[in-house]
């Protein structure tokens, strides 16, 4: 027996016209925004704390850098808040739209009379008990609106649930930086190391040139630094102006490296001119020794009452003198050729960073332009020589620079009593950002 209905029961009574709770959906928007504001007056708190200048002690430092650490953290906590939060204050208000349909949907139901009809001829039947459903056009639209409310919801559930699985479990990269975490004294001790021993390698080669394998050994250390440098900045365990230093130093060696084949190709090309000239000199002078056994060959050769024995004596003699003329040339080219390189005094190359092979290569071409000063094609071939000294010399001026102030004002792990500026160090210090962080 069906329970019966009261009299004032109509039949979409029992229907929702409220798909939701915009209000609480409201309050708790309100709550987050509360909730951010809290964080980022924490993060401001932090921030102050990190760039003191006051903060003294053995914890100064590490005080300093767990503030800026947490700061970051309680800033992008917030933010990670007010993003959540505004993606529900845009399902609050789309609740608000989707409740007025289904109260539209309701009262249009309840106003229609054949609705109300069947209400009244059922009397305590159960609704479904009728032979037509007069709701069912009713039902339809409601159901278009109960599927719109679920497809919004699942849409909005989407992109929070975007936002707390990206921006709290942690990553690949999280897991990678607490493992750097826990031997960041380690790299950072080792790159210390070899940052040192490629200085060192860059001073003793200023007095010794170095074996090419010291040469080489000195890049990839340089490379290798570079390379710890990166890990310990990416993980917010290092400063990202080390990076840039690292970068600078191997583009400057990079850059003497091209300095140094210009500078050889345009001592090449003077050493061809300088053959050039140094043959073409030893002929003329050659032929100026003999030039009264030219001229009087020249002489006999015109002069009509000349025999014929007498006329081919004279071009003989010609030939033979015009021979050691061609001869002296080749002899004074080969000897430039074989001439060896002009050794640089320890001075000039103390002034190329120590580079014997540079130093060398200039002197030679400023031999040349000496030993020949009346050829243009010398002239021509060796312009561009200071260029590419100068150009090399400030490569190595440059990094040494850059490297020698790092090292004495900067602190150590390979040294640990080495006096350093604790200036320095905070300057290096506002470049610490990490990377990929989960926070």
């Amino acid at each position: 027996m069906t329970t019966p209905r009261p009299r004032d029961w109509h039949p979409l009574a029992d229907a929702d016209p409220t798909p939701g709770d915009p209000e609480s959906i409201r309050a708790e928007v309100a709550h987050m925004k509360r909730l951010a504001a809290m964080l980022r007056a924490e993060a401001a708190d932090l921030a102050l704390i990190g760039a003191a200048d006051g903060l003294k002690g053995g914890y100064a430092v590490k005080l300093r850098d767990e503030s800026r650490e947490l700061e970051v953290h309680l800033r992008e906590t917030a933010g990670r808040y007010e993003r959540v939060h505004g993606h529900l204050s845009g399902w609050a208000a789309e609740l608000d739209d989707i409740q007025s349909d289904a109260a539209r949907i309701l009262r249009a139901a309840r106003a229609d009379p054949s609705v109300s009809a069947a209400g009244s001829a059922s009397g305590d039947t159960a609704p479904d008990a009728a032979e037509a459903d007069p709701l069912a056009r009713h039902r339809r639209s409601l159901d278009k609106v109960e599927t719109h409310r679920d497809l919004r919801a699942a849409h909005y559930a989407a992109r929070i649930r975007h936002e707390i699985n990206d921006k709290i479990k942690d990553s690949w990269w999280e897991r990678r930086k607490n493992e750097i975490d826990g031997v960041k004294g380690a790299i950072s001790l080792v790159v210390d190391v070899m940052s040192w021993v490629a200085t060192g390698i860059a001073l003793v080669a200023i007095v010794m040139t170095p074996a090419g394998w010291v040469a080489g050994l000195a890049i990839w250390l340089a490379v290798g630094v570079l390379a710890g440098h990166l890990l310990l900045a990416a993980a917010g365990d290092g400063s990202w102006l080390d990076i840039g230093m690292d970068v600078f130093g191997l583009l400057t060696m990079g850059a003497g490296t091209i300095a140094l084949k210009n500078l050889t190709a345009v001592r090449a090309a003077t050493k061809l001119a300088a053959q050039g000239a140094a043959d073409e000199r030893a002929a003329v002078s050659a032929t100026r020794a003999s030039r009264s056994v030219l001229d009087r060959s020249s002489a006999t050769v015109n002069r009509r009452g000349a025999t014929k024995a007498a006329r081919a004596k004279a071009r003989h003699d010609r030939n033979i003198a015009r021979a050691a003329a061609k001869r002296a040339g080749r002899d004074a080219a080969a000897s430039e050729a074989a001439a060896p390189m002009a050794e640089a005094s320890q001075r000039e190359a103390v002034l190329l960073g120590g580079d014997r092979e540079t130093a060398n290569l200039y002197k030679d071409v400023v031999r040349m332009r000496a030993a020949y000063p009346e050829s243009g094609a010398v002239r021509r071939a060796s312009q561009g020589a200071e260029v590419h000294r100068n150009a090399f010399r400030g490569a190595w001026a440059s990094a040494t620079s850059v490297d020698l102030v790092d090292k004495a004002a900067g602190s150590s792990d390979f040294i640990p009593g080495k006096p350093s500026s604790s200036s320095y160090g905070d300057f290096k210090d506002r470049y610490t950002k990490e990377v990929g962080t989960a926070w």
